[in-house]
This record gives structure tokens, C-alpha cells and sequence, in this order.
């Protein structure tokens, strides 16, 4: 199987974001202005930007991304990681200070308009349940973000939530994403079946047995591990604060050799 194929396959997917269209329709309908009549070339010049400019002003009139785009870089074709916005609050018994990334510069726009709303969507989302003030409100909220990888194939942003109320939970989250190919990397998009998952489980398990730091085994890998692909090419699983080790040690990346699941890789595309 080609890139081409695994693109073809990924078109008809849907990006994991959540109610893209609502946010678009609800944003141009608050803010559509009275018509006026207007001359013929005046409704052709529109007509060519419209399309373009709805998903704009639905991202400006929800999300203020304007304000964002003061700080895109000058390199126009170098793809960056910004901050779109930050959630802050501050009072005597609480603290939440959420970042919210915004990607750049992605030749696939419509991928990143998808992804940024994603994002906006969850950053917004985090900070109003944290504002809800109910008995399991957390103490203290924060999320940042990182490039884990960018190079000239992909793109890795690295999310990182921690939540604070008795104790401190951890979660990481990633997304992988081909900048050329305009992609968002899944797991089993680099495998040729599900026997990828036994394969893996049985080599973490091995590394968690063999070692003083883990302590407890993984029942399953599945399809919506935490993963990423590093410079290197290497597949990366990543495991949330206290799944396979004391909370003390925090999340466990745990790198694959390649030679471990090189008869079930779909292609060299991604893992080297």
C-alpha cells in the first residue's frame, strides 16, 4: 500500500474534532451583516473570497484568531507552533492557566483549520469545567504545549494537561502529523493488520518484567494508544502517569526497535 492509498483512506475518516460544523454555521450567522444591493463585479469579487473567508471569520468570531495571526512568522513556508490564546485564573484556593496551540503555515489548510478548531475547542472546553466550581473541581488546572518533533516529514505536537485536587494526575496527549501528505498519523494506519497489537504488548511487558522502575503490566494495546514517531523514525508509546509505574516516575515513553514489528509495518514511510 502507497502514501496515496493510506491518503485516500484517511480523506474518508473524519478528524477527531467535535461539532466543526456548528461552530462555522453558528459564527457566520451571529455576525452576517444586513445586505446591501450590490453592483455585478462587486457580487463576483465576493463570490471568489467567500469560501475562504467564512472559515476565517467563523475562527475570529468564535476564537479571536486574529490575534494570533500578529505572531505568524515571517518564513511563510516553515511550519510553526504558536499560542492562539491562554485561559488564566487565579483566586485563594484555585489556579488554571491553559495554553492553547495554534498550528501555521501547514500545507494542507483545511487540515489545520480542523486541528486549530479542535484545539481551541478543547482548550475552551477545559477552562469552563474548571470554572464550573463543583466539589470535584480541581485545585489547579494547566495545559502547554511542544513541538516533540518537526522535521521535514512530520510534525509532532505534544499536549500536556496536569490537574491538581488530591493528588496530581498527568495526561499526554500527541498528534503526529504528516506535513506533506497532509495527514494526522494513527496507529494502525502504519500496521498491515491487528497482530501489530500482540506483538507490542508482549515487548512492553517483557521491558516492564525485566525492569525495577515498572511495575505493572499492560493487559492490551490498542488502537488509540498514545503514541509518536520521533527524529529518529522510531515508534514511540507513551504511557500516562501511573499505568505501568508509581506515580512518583511520572508517564513512561517507551521507544520500539524497529526490528520488533518490522514484518508487520505497512511501509518505511514513517517507521524506519
Amino acid at each position: 500500500m502507497t502514501l496515496a492509498d493510506l491518503k485516500m483512506q484517511y480523506t474518508q475518516q473524519d478528524i477527531p474534532t467535535e461539532k466543526l460544523t456548528a461552530v462555522i454555521n453558528q459564527a457566520i450567522v451571529a455576525t452576517e451583516p444586513k445586505r446591501k444591493r450590490l453592483n455585478w463585479w462587486q457580487s463576483a469579487v465576493i463570490g471568489v473570497g467567500a469560501v475562504a473567508a467564512a472559515f476565517t471569520l467563523a475562527l475570529n468570531t468564535s476564537y479571536s484568531f486574529a490575534n494570533a495571526s500578529e505572531r505568524v512568522p515571517v518564513v511563510r513556508d516553515a511550519v510553526k507552533v504558536l499560542l492562539f490564546r491562554e485561559y488564566k485564573h487565579v483566586d485563594k484556593t484555585s489556579y488554571a492557566d491553559i495554553k492553547v496551540p495554534l498550528l501555521t503555515n501547514l500545507r494542507d489548510r483545511q487540515l489545520s483549520d480542523k486541528l486549530n478548531t479542535a484545539y481551541a475547542e478543547e482548550g475552551r472546553a477545559l477552562y469552563e469545567s474548571f470554572m464550573n466550581k463543583t466539589n470535584d473541581t480541581p485545585k489547579s488546572m494547566t495545559q502547554t504545549y511542544a513541538e516533540k518533533v518537526n522535521n521535514e516529514q512530520l510534525l509532532v505536537l505534544e499536549r500536556r494537561q496536569d490537574i491538581s485536587s488530591a493528588d496530581t494526575a498527568t495526561k499526554l496527549r500527541y498528534t503526529t502529523i504528516d506535513k506533506q501528505n497532509g495527514l494526522v498519523v494513527t496507529l494502525p494506519m502504519l500496521f498491515k493488520a491487528n497482530a501489530y497489537q500482540a506483538i507490542l504488548k508482549n515487548y512492553v511487558n517483557e521491558q516492564i518484567a525485566a525492569s525495577k522502575q515498572y511495575d505493572t503490566p499492560v493487559a492490551a494495546i490498542g488502537p488509540k494508544q498514545t503514541f509518536y514517531i520521533n527524529n529518529k523514525g522510531e515508534l514511540v508509546l507513551v504511557f500516562q502517569r501511573g499505568e505501568v509505574a508509581p506515580m512518583y516516575v511520572g508517564a513512561v515513553a517507551m521507544t520500539i526497535p524497529t526490528d520488533e514489528i518490522d514484518s508487520q509495518l505497512i511501509s518505511h514511510a514513517y517507521v524506519k
